[in-house]
Formats: C-alpha cells, sequence, structure tokens
C-alpha cells in the first residue's frame, strides 16, 4: 500500500482542483473520488478514504519513506506520474520501490496507482484490471513500433527501437534494469523464450512529444495465457528519437525464468 502524497498536485495541473482538494482531504470532498491500489483494490466514499489516508500516514512514517520523483506525463487530459519510494524493507535495509500513478479526471476511476507488491512480500500478486482495452489506444512512432515488435517476439526488432545506451528498468527497482544493446537482446530473448511475444491490450496512451505512457492489459505471454491483470509503463525518447529509456510498473510473473 503506497499512497502518493503528491498525485493531487497532478490533479492540479489538470485543472480539477476540487477533486484534488478531495483526495488532500475528504472530509471536504464536493466531488465523487475513487482510486484504485495494489493492495487495498478500489478505494471509493468519503469515509473510507479518510481511513485509508490516515492509515498510508502512519505506514510511511513507520517505514522512515523518501519520495523520488522520476517524470511526469501530461496529455490529452490525462497525468501519469512516477516515482520511486524509498523505503524501509520487510527483512530490514533500504529498497526502492518504482510507482506510478495515472491522474484521470474523467474517468469514474480517476486515481490508478500501479506497482508490484514484490519488493514488499517477495512475490507476486494477481490484481484485476482497472479500465478496459480501448481498440482506439495507439502510441506513436518508434514508441508504436516497439510494441509491435514485443507483440511478435522479435528482440531484434524491440532492440532496433532503443538507442544504442537505451535502458529497461522492470517494476521492482534498480536491480532489474538493463542498459546497452548486448544485455537488452539477452533479455528480451529471455522474454520470448516463452514461446513468442507479450501482446499488450492498450487501455489508455498519454503523450507529451517526449514521453509515451500506456497502460495496459497482459493475458498472454508467449505461449502462456494468464489472468487478465493490468500495468503501466512509460518510453522516453532520446535525442535520436529511439528509446532512451522503459520503466515497468505491473505485477505480471513472467512464465520464464
Amino acid at each position: 500500500m503506497v499512497w502518493i502524497p503528491q498525485i493531487p498536485d497532478l490533479v492540479d495541473r489538470l485543472g480539477a482542483a476540487e477533486l484534488a482538494e478531495a483526495l488532500r482531504d475528504p472530509a471536504s470532498a464536493t466531488v465523487p473520488v475513487a482510486l484504485d491500489d495494489p493492495e487495498a483494490g478500489r478505494i471509493s466514499g468519503v469515509g473510507v478514504l479518510a481511513a485509508w489516508l490516515a492509515v498510508q500516514d502512519t505506514w510511511r512514517a513507520e517505514r522512515k519513506v523518501d519520495i523520488e520523483e522520476i517524470a511526469t506525463t501530461l496529455g490529452g487530459g490525462r497525468a501519469v506520474g512516477e516515482w520511486v519510494v524509498h523505503l524501509e524493507g520487510p527483512e530490514g535495509g533500504r529498497i526502492g520501490l518504482p510507482v506510478a500513478a495515472a491522474v484521470d479526471p474523467a474517468s469514474t476511476l480517476p486515481v490508478r496507482v500501479h506497482h508490484s507488491r514484490l519488493p514488499l512480500l517477495g512475490r507476486h500478486v494477481v490484481r484485476r484490471p482497472m479500465v478496459p482495452p480501448d481498440p482506439r489506444a495507439h502510441a506513436s512512432d518508434v514508441v508504436g513500433a516497439y510494441l509491435a515488435a514485443l507483440y511478435a517476439g522479435d528482440t531484434a526488432a524491440v532492440v532496433a527501437a532503443f538507442a544504442p545506451d537505451g535502458s529497461f528498468r522492470g517494476p521492482a527497482d534498480d536491480a532489474y534494469r538493463h542498459s546497452g544493446t548486448e544485455e537488452l537482446t539477452e533479455l528480451y530473448d529471455a522474454f520470448f523464450a516463452a514461446g513468442g511475444g507479450i501482446p499488450l491490450k492498450l487501455c489508455t496512451v498519454t503523450e507529451d512529444g517526449t514521453r509515451s505512457a500506456f497502460e495496459y492489459i497482459c493475458d498472454r505471454w508467449g505461449d502462456a495465457h494468464l489472468p487478465p491483470q493490468p500495468g503501466l509503463a512509460v518510453c522516453a525518447r532520446g535525442g535520436d528519437g529511439l528509446i532512451a529509456s522503459a520503466r515497468v510498473y505491473d505485477d505480471v510473473e513472467a512464465p520464464v525464468e
């Protein structure tokens, strides 16, 4: 359970001041508010939200949480924020937990928080989808090419979408960062060892010209069929137009070692 107190600031940037104030102080809410969290699931209603935020305040203090901002992607009336939450791990020592949130004031579920529970629990947890796939959702240029190559299970085409020093970071922490052509080739060869590609079903795409952030549902990985589960990824372009970094926020357990 990881609430990012900076999320209402993103809501403000989208011009939804009443929703932002409701997230800061549910007792003052003048509009309906709902969010979805990887542990708590769907949270709505003034009393439930206020109680959950109070628990979050205590949890952050107990875990000595520091929040590092990574990036914000704004476009199409939606915002996607990315952070790394640094906290005391369950076995002692500090860990870094990547967290992303899609803020979508026009949606009936305006705040959707994405992160893996592996760093917190030592295991993945299947989570139900939050928004349905949208056949109109398409990522542009090199990110669209990357997703098509991912779908096809084509390692060479995937790696060609990255800059020579581009990187991929998985949903756990920087230990899952792979950089450069050789490491990316090894990574995606391993991903596609499950019998084929990874056909993500896009739900939303938020683009600002530099970054493409997309929410998705994953229900198949190669030949393996998975329970439908949500995720979010952000691809940032470099000066050459290729992907400089790709960051993933989900709890999908790959059917490969």
